[in-house]
């Protein structure tokens, strides 16, 4: 059994981007700075959550990682950065990217162990058009996870906060080359087994239009008109149960975060955060398989019953 719960959406278009400007590349398919959207959505995560260790026999363990089918390219003309989070027993470690640098462990990988822990992935990238394109190859991040029940008689259900945020925008002050201004943001979370359990899609673009996706209608598109600002914000509850020896796997081949953008003679920005954490871990059975102490008592009652009933038997 799993289930997918909307704890909160905020579906309204971005307005407030700072202005940053770009000039284009070829347009292939698909800012505010890492620290801020990594910030808001550990702030927003700490608000609701407490430490708590939760029971040992569900093992959890993840990774966030930059790009894990190459290293980030250098953008051009452009700037890009990122951060990868870990929350492990209460502890937060990051690993940053400025450029195609990449300074800490990546993959950040561990085991979780409390209420709260977690995994999280920024990017983010802007730039500005003129004499010459701006803007930056396709930028990935990843994000597995696994969830196993060790116990041999208990089933668990494991509720997982998936919180989100991303921003684009795209503004074209002229065009040249045909190519206009774009940015691209995608947010998912698969099974390993490639099944979706989130899909979140915004599209600035100022020559084929934008394009929204939002995860409680992934198949439509709601998106509109010609560039400009585009958001999508929420938190998901994500709900697992887990029966004695069951395990459950997240992340395949496809980018949990992936963002692309470029400029001709205007500019573009985008931002993306997604953070996983544990909401809670409840037991949903009670051991099945008498103690000593209770057959011992059910003997007991069993031969009082026996006793008994010869008694009525003799006196009859």
């Amino acid at each position: 059994m799993e289930s997918i719960k909307f704890k909160k959406r905020f579906d309204d278009d971005f307005q407030a981007i700072p202005s940053i400007a770009s000039k284009s590349i070829n347009h292939g398919g698909r800012l505010s700075t890492a620290a801020l959207a990594i910030t808001l959505l550990l702030g927003a995560h700490s608000e609701s959550t407490w430490a708590a260790a939760f029971d040992s026999n569900i093992v959890i363990r993840g990774s966030a990682e930059f790009d894990s089918s190459g290293s980030p390219a250098d953008p051009v003309n452009a700037t890009q950065a990122g951060s990868l989070t870990s929350i492990i027993a209460g502890s937060t470690s990051t690993t940053t990217l400025v450029g195609s640098t990449v300074t800490g462990p990546d993959p950040l990988s561990g085991t979780l162990s409390q209420i709260g822990d977690g995994f999280g992935i920024n990017l983010s990238a802007s730039g500005t058009g003129g004499t010459e394109p701006s803007g930056i190859s396709p930028l990935f991040g990843d994000l597995t996870f696994s969830i196993e029940n060790k116990s041999a008689v208990d089933s668990f259900v494991v509720n997982l906060q998936f919180h989100y945020s991303h921003q684009v925008e795209a503004i074209d002050t002229r065009e040249l080359n045909d190519n206009g201004e774009f940015a691209h943001s995608q947010i998912a979370f698969f099974k390993a087994d490639g099944s979706e359990l989130v899909f979140s899609k915004v599209v600035s673009d100022t020559l084929f239009g934008n394009e929204k996706f939002i995860p409680s209608s992934p198949n439509t598109d709601i998106g509109s008109g010609i560039g400009g600002a585009l958001s999508d914000v929420g938190t998901l509850l994500l709900s697992f149960l887990l029966n004695p020896g069951d395990l459950i796997s997240f992340g395949d081949s496809n980018p949990d975060l992936f963002i692309f953008g470029g400029a001709d003679s205007g500019r573009f920005s985008i931002s993306a955060s997604s953070l996983i954490t544990v909401d809670s871990v409840t037991k949903q059975t009670n051991n099945t398989v008498p103690e000593p102490e209770t057959l011992w008592l059910l003997a007991v009652g069993l031969v009082s019953v026996l006793t008994s009933k010869r008694r009525r038997n003799a006196f009859n």
